[in-house]
């Protein structure tokens, strides 16, 4: 039977148990009570703004959301985001983890999601998108995230596609002292060790962490809708370092360095041909220079340089068996084929450095603008055919305006003009107002186009493997037979997005926000993967490619509320509906991916959370989706999974802690998320967490 809604069952339990807290604050609110308690964000145009005057709908996760929400790893978080889909993609990709999409199109390497952290992007260009098991970056260090549920190319750039995340990390002022963390249970084992510290004129603080878990639950009964299940290998064990420091120069002037790397293990691999179980070594590794001098009490100008290095290391040739082929008739024995006879290695490289100037031009009037170089280098035999480094250069000017026009009218009015080696020039622009119609509530309405760039894998990707014929052996037989898996062509166009959205917000006092959106947006030259026949390969017509092949249409509706009920107990309740078209294309044949399952049709979330004594507090979340087929994934079933967390706050010689408890997926429903082979069980593990 399939997991029923729970929006009846939320209310039913959210009223019973909040209407005390909110009959206490029953009554007149004042234009202060809604003004106090205005989220300030930065995401949404480089500006500091509230959320009734950002251009987009957007997410924040704040600190205690994150804690209440008992989750194991950062990508964990964004369930609590409408329209975003998670999942665990069982580690089938060279790129290992988690998949985080919003509005579908979801593939394993969500290239059509921009991730930042502190303003760094974590996008590797040899696929696309982030490696989250791979960032050096403790749950206990983040602040808050600031999530974009929109297009934001104005702003960031091409692969701000469908929405951005930027993840901002607490600063070294603000964690004095030392923090110990301790975690084990089914999901694994976690140690984390950070110390704040200062000089005199600077403030660092420094985390190591070592984490070892051993995947997603084994499917215990090996099928699935009919067809086996096989038991993947997906235990890693990583260690992560991360160092920030801030220091105060001058009066004026303000230096951040950063500094992190991740390396372990990664267990893989399912079968013994081409893909056997081994272990793959990973790391990954960034530094980071932001310099940000005061011009005013309305003006600064920074600058910010940093560089990501990606690497994954594997050696699969003594695991790989001979296999068996006919060939023109004849049966032969194949051997380990080149490249995989070896130790193999993927490399990714980005250097990026940008300048950002914000200011007042008076007192309706507000931009910032700039500019940045990029330089990316991938490095990957085989599936770019040399261990030389490919690379692709990009150059982008940027800005954004803040204008007042009317009191109550807000005008936001930006764009981003970008070159880069693969397509040339391309302007990203955006226009918004916000009205506010009270001062406590604000519509919304944008239009705007983005652009997502290809990456190196979709337009030069060359992986042929050469198999040594074993036998027979004789005159007129081969002695090696070549297979094309890839093949880019080295012509694709980047794909667009034209954006519409209209919004309301209800700033509803002490807390409290609903947010409602609707959007359409039509994708066009979505980049798609199909076969092909070239390269004089063994097998004609199985040679994958890709291809600017489809035009799609989004639409989405989706509504935000959050809630605190005085001091105690705290609601968020996320609830999306989005729709998915193919539209009429000039390319021949159906589409090779069902697109309008790609994204749940349906999906909602809740986080409860209570401080029940002044010891005590307790959280429940819970997370429904419907049913989904992603890019390269399984078609599955709608899932449903019920948190639960309590914790006990203490002190003891003179430093502060938490005891807690989290179960995940508290009913055991076997939810598969990406792909059929693995599933996730019940899950629970206990932490202490010790300041001093």
């Amino acid at each position: 039977m399939p997991p029923r809604p729970f929006l009846p069952y939320t209310l039913l339990i959210a009223g019973g148990a909040l209407l005390p807290g909110a009959a206490a604050h029953a009554g007149a609110l004042s234009e202060s009570d809604f003004l106090s308690d205005l989220p300030v964000v930065l995401s949404a145009t480089r500006l500091r703004q509230p959320l009734s005057e950002t251009p987009a709908a957007m997410t924040v996760i704040d600190r205690e959301m994150i804690r209440d929400s008992g989750a194991w790893d950062v990508a964990d978080l964004f369930r609590l985001v409408p329209g975003m889909y998670v999942a665990y993609n069982v580690d089938k990709e060279v790129v290992p983890g988690q998949v985080v999409s919003y509005h579908g199109m979801a593939d394993p390497y969500a290239k059509r999601m921009q991730i930042q952290i502190d303003g760094r992007s974590v996008y590797t260009p040899l696929f696309g998108g982030p490696v989250w098991s791979n960032i050096p970056l403790a749950l206990e260090d983040i602040e808050r995230v600031e999530v974009v549920r929109g297009p934001s190319a104005a702003t960031y750039g091409a692969n701000s596609f469908l929405g951005v995340i930027n993840i901002i990390t607490r600063e070294p002022g603000e964690v004095q002292g030392t923090m110990v963390s301790l975690a084990a249970g089914r999901p694994g084992r976690d140690a984390t060790l950070r110390h704040g510290g200062r000089t005199e004129r600077s403030d660092y603080r420094m985390t190591l962490q070592l984490r070892g878990d051993n995947g997603y639950t084994d499917d215990a009964d090996g099928r699935f809708a009919g067809n086996p299940t096989r038991t993947r290998s997906d235990n890693k064990r990583i260690g992560n370092l991360s160092l920030r420091s801030d220091w105060r120069l001058t009066d004026r002037d303000e230096l951040q360095f950063q500094f992190g790397y991740s390396g372990g293990m990664r267990e893989t691999g399912d079968v013994p041909n081409n893909n056997p179980r081994r272990e793959k070594e990973v790391g990954s590794q960034y530094e980071m220079l932001r310099w940000q001098r005061n011009l005013g009490p309305d003006e600064q100008f920074s600058l910010r340089f940093f560089h990501n290095r990606d690497r994954f290391d594997e050696n699969s040739g003594g695991l790989i068996q001979n296999e068996h082929f006919v060939y023109k008739g004849i049966p032969v024995t194949l051997g380990v084929p080149a490249p995989l006879d070896g130790p193999l290695s993927h490399v990714a490289e980005r250097y990026d450095l940008e300048a950002q100037h914000s200011l007042a031009l008076g007192e309706r009037v507000r931009m910032v603008w700039g500019g940045g170089l990029r330089h990316d280098a991938v490095s990957s035999l085989l599936y770019m055919g040399s261990s030389d480094f490919r690379s692709f250069r990009q150059q982008n000017l940027f800005g954004n305006i803040e204008w007042r026009p009317l009191q109550k009218l807000v005008l936001n009015i930006g764009a981003m003009v970008e070159n880069n080696s693969f397509v040339g020039t391309r302007t990203s622009p955006r226009l918004a107002a916000n009205y506010h119609l009270t001062p406590a509530q604000t519509v919304r309405a944008s239009v705007g186009r983005a652009y997502r760039n290809p990456v190196l894998f979709e337009q030069q990707g060359n992986s042929r493997w050469i198999y040594p014929v074993l036998s027979p052996v004789g005159p007129g037989l081969p002695t090696s037979l070549p297979l094309q898996y890839l093949r880019g062509q080295d012509n694709l166009q980047p794909e667009r997005i034209d954006s519409h959205e209209l919004g309301y917000l209800h700033e509803l006092g002490h807390g409290g926000a609903l947010d409602l959106k609707y959007s359409y947006d039509r994708v066009s030259d979505l980049i798609e993967a199909y076969f092909f026949d070239c390269c004089a390969t063994t097998i004609p017509g199985t040679v994958r490619t890709f291809g600017n092949r489809r035009d799609v249409a989004i639409r989405a509706f989706e509504a935000q509320w959050q809630q605190r009920f005085g001091e105690s107990t705290q609601v968020h309740f996320g609830w999306a509906s989005t729709r998915i078209d193919v539209l009429p294309s000039a390319q021949a044949g159906p589409p090779p991916n069902a697109y309008d399952q790609t994204a749940p049709r349906h999906s909602q979330n809740l986080l409860l959370a209570r401080q029940l004594t002044p010891l005590w507090r307790a959280s429940v979340g819970a997370y429904r989706a419907g049913p989904v087929k992603a890019i390269s994934g399984d078609s599955l079933p709608a899932t449903m999974r019920w948190d639960l967390r309590a914790a006990r706050q203490f002190r003891w010689h003179g430093g502060s802690g938490e005891l807690a408890l989290v179960v995940q997926n508290v009913a055991n429903t076997g939810n598969r998320e990406f792909y059929a082979d693995n599933v996730l069980g019940r899950r629970a593990y206990a932490s202490l967490r010790f300041e001093f």
